[in-house]
């Protein structure tokens, strides 16, 4: 058996890895890397008709953003994925494809290549072998997001997990991921590949984080502002949704972008490992605005009085996050709540490290409040280690992460355990 790196080797984005065993080809996930030119794709996939099959772990866009521009290149096998996975996946690439046609972008591929991924998809359950031609593979909860799975494959006798991105940390929203319990029930593993988004440091006491960022709502809405707290549509803005529902805000609350139909879906399909449905299910449909104009966005920025916005990007590249920001960037007495990872290049990166922002193509200088909170749906660098002893793989291959968390990850192995491990580059082979 092979393992191919063509992305998230080194870097967070574009995860794609071939897995070649006894004359098949199959993909672990096919996403895109965000940058400020638009996308970057997986490297080096070549005779994409000849692929027997893609396991897609979940619905984030730099592990699924580039199934359309497979698919232009004739793809002719299934993509499996779980329920979730494909119902958001669904609305992602459709919104991908819109921001892209507006941009100029993407020009190798098109409506078709959308319809050809609905096409292909076949959905699978949670905790269920399957069997494709002459791989075996099951689908376990990796706690990140609704339908996110760690992927086990098993064939020529070798069997490989691979976790997509995870957190074995209980959320407002999700069920974690029990790595102990995993190898217990399916291994020994031949190979564990982990993502290390977080490799390098530690994540904050959850609940702490959560008082702290109730507080500092709490203090802008008396101080009468706007918290503008740009937020992921899938995973975050429903946290987000939860945490408020168990605070009493004398002010209105306003829930736009993507994140609205990304949350009905999670409400209304099969959703195993979901957790607090019901306070989700409050906050969107009796609780909060839902906002579904560019003349209501301006007048909802321009209304005196305090309020919390909850909208899309959550990296601050798009979405009617930037219709509000127009307004409310000026006002020291507003703030900006950032809520997750801010990948290089993008505006969210921009404002955490800089203190500007581009709107409308502007270099911005923001003047209102600007906090960051890590609500991350990913395991941290303590949670990795933890999950790397629990797994007793024979070989650990770290990606998913920026070089600095690759190289911290693998010191610490070499030094610390008796795992073998490597930090691959694009385009490098392993062969177990």
């Amino acid at each position: 058996m092979k393992l191919i790196f063509h992305g998230a080797a080194r870097e967070v984005g574009r995860s794609c890895i071939e897995i070649q065993t006894e004359g098949d080809r199959y993909l672990l996930d096919c996403g895109v890397k965000f940058c400020r030119e638009g996308y970057k794709y997986p490297e080096g996939v070549f005779k994409v008709t000849e692929l027997d099959g893609l396991l897609i772990s979940h619905a984030h866009l730099d592990h699924t953003g580039a199934l359309p521009f497979i698919e232009h290149y004739n793809l002719v096998c299934p993509i499996f994925l779980t329920h979730q996975t494909m119902a958001i996946t669904k609305i992602l690439l459709k919104d991908s494809y819109k921001i892209a046609h507006v941009k100029h972008l993407h020009a190798a591929w098109n409506k078709t290549d959308l319809r050809q991924v609905q096409q292909d998809a076949h959905k699978v359950h949670f905790d269920k072998w399957y069997k494709h031609r002459k791989l075996k593979f099951m689908f376990l909860n990796a706690g990140h997001i609704p339908g996110s799975a760690m992927i086990l494959c098993e064939a020529e006798g070798k069997r490989v997990l691979y976790t997509g991105d995870y957190n074995t940390r209980t959320t407002r929203l999700m069920a974690p991921a029990d790595m102990a319990k995993i190898a217990k029930e399916h291994g020994p593993f031949d190979a564990l590949i982990t993502e290390v988004t977080y490799g390098h440091r530690t994540l904050p006491d959850r609940t702490e984080l959560e008082e702290k960022f109730i507080a500092s709502l709490k203090r802008v809405i008396a101080q009468g502002g706007t918290a503008l707290v740009p937020v992921f549509a899938l995973g975050r803005s429903q946290e987000i949704l939860i945490m408020l529902s168990e605070h009493d805000f004398d002010c209105p609350i306003y829930f736009d972008g993507m994140a609205k139909e990304v949350t009905r879906k999670i409400l209304t399909n099969e959703s195993t490992y979901v957790i607090n449905k019901d306070k989700l299910h409050h906050m969107l449909f009796d609780r909060a605005e839902l906002v579904a104009s560019q003349d209501r966005r301006a007048q909802i920025a321009q209304e005196p009085g305090a309020k919390i916005i909850i909208t899309t990007s959550g990296m601050m590249q798009g979405g009617p996050i930037m219709a509000y920001l127009k307004h409310l960037w000026h006002e020291p007495k507003n703030a900006i709540f950032l809520t997750g990872y801010q990948v290089q290049g993008t505006n969210g990166r921009h404002l955490m490290e800089k203190g500007y922002v581009h709107i409308d193509g502007w270099k911005t200088p923001v003047k209102c409040e600007v906090q960051k909170f890590d609500f991350s749906g990913h395991a941290d660098i303590n949670d990795i280690k933890k999950s790397i002893w629990q797994s007793q793989a024979k070989l650990v291959i770290f990606q998913h992460g920026d070089p600095e968390s690759v190289e911290n990850m693998l010191a610490w192995a070499k030094e610390e355990t008796p795992f073998e491990v490597k930090g691959p580059l694009i385009g490098d082979i392993i062969e177990l």
